[in-house]
């Protein structure tokens, strides 16, 4: 049975934190429990309008003059016209949906799968640069290609989507050629071949981050493409949908990086300190906070299950306020953790779990 811990009202969460990073906290920097709050800044005074001046505060405004005509008056803008910035993020949009639906069309690829795979590899973002891995190397780009792998592949710049796209549709199709079908072919695209087909053979495992990325794909898991692959009864396909629909229903899902963390989150303190990576009011939110900082620090965490805690603060009335944390046993491996995570460029803070 899983339990959340709930701290009493008023109660605090944990013990001061032990050390506090000398930089000031970026987005991705874990919350601390509220209580002290920073100064608010002093207000700012609206800018005026462009191309008008701010009035003067008194007195009658200045009288205009005779010879200096007066400016044209401008058109009001219509209550349909767009802002500049979503027209260009439309337009964006439109030319990505047109190089995947070429993509996927020319290697002979479902345009849902193929966009899925775009989706969770970069969400879409032509210069996504992966964490480094034990190699020393990041993916790059919006395939996410590895530079071996790019290499291989004839790729010459992976953070150039027009070039990236068709190689990633053609890698995808020639792995559903040797594996069989679309799953196990994602399966391979995420953690590699010759992993695959070590675990089809039964001689090697299959990564939780390759079934949680099969899963979010194509709505089956890895062990169900496998066992088609041996009676060949297919799971069933996503409806058609359109790049432009999928794209807007992708933004609007789930983040999977939640969904799979769901699947091993311990909804409690297993142990008495926890180096704490993320915390805020929303459980997703935070949630989705420490998924972030676990793709940059796979390396320093390693496979460590984290805990979700709650507590509920008197200033919030019944509001709950969640924290991410990675248990430690004793206070000196916390602080080794702690400080190998902000070596590699996170934020932590060291706190000690209530019983």
């Amino acid at each position: 049975m899983l339990v959340l811990l709930v701290s009493p009202a008023g109660a605090g969460a944990e013990d001061a934190p032990a050390a506090v990073p000398a930089t000031p906290p970026s987005p991705e920097q874990p919350a601390t429990p509220p209580g002290d709050k920073p100064a608010a800044a002093p207000a700012e005074q609206p800018a005026p309008p462009p191309g008008e001046q701010a009035a003067p505060s008194a007195g009658k405004p200045p009288a205009p003059q005779p010879d200096t005509p007066a400016p044209p008056a401008e058109k009001p803008a219509a209550a349909t016209d767009k802002p500049a910035d979503d027209t260009r993020e439309s337009d964006t949009r439109e030319a990505m949906c047109l190089m995947i639906e070429s993509a996927a069309r020319a290697n002979d690829l479902p345009l849902e799968f193929f966009a899925r795979v775009i989706w969770q590899e970069s969400r879409f973002q032509a210069d996504a640069v992966g964490p480094i891995t034990r190699s020393g190397q990041r993916a790059q780009g919006i395939a996410q290609f590895m530079p071996g792998t790019a290499n291989e592949r004839g790729l010459l710049d992976p953070l150039d989507p027009v070039q990236a796209l068709p190689k990633s549709a053609e890698f995808l199709s020639e792995l559903r050629n040797q594996f069989g079908n679309l799953g196990l072919a994602a399966a391979a695209y995420n953690a590699g071949p010759r992993r695959i087909q070590d675990w089809l053979a039964g001689s090697g495992y299959m990564p939780q981050e390759t079934r949680n990325y099969v899963s979010a794909i194509t709505g089956s898991s890895v062990d169900d493409w496998a066992a088609a692959g041996r009676n060949g009864k297919m799971p069933a396909r996503a409806p058609t949908t359109s790049c432009r629909e999928l794209m807007a229903l992708l933004k609007r899902a789930p983040n999977p990086f939640v969904a799979g963390l769901e699947q091993h989150i311990t909804l409690s303190a297993a142990k008495v300190w926890g180096v704490q990576l993320a915390a805020g009011f929303s459980r997703d939110k935070a949630l989705a906070m420490y998924a972030r900082a676990i793709k940059r620090l796979s390396n320093v965490i390693g496979d460590q299950d984290p805990s979700l805690l709650g507590s509920r603060l008197r200033s919030r009335g019944s509001a709950m306020f969640y924290q991410v944390r990675i248990g430690a046993d004793t206070r000196p491996e916390a602080d080794g953790l702690c400080n190998r995570i902000r070596k590699a460029g996170g934020a932590c803070f060291v706190l000690k779990n209530r019983a």
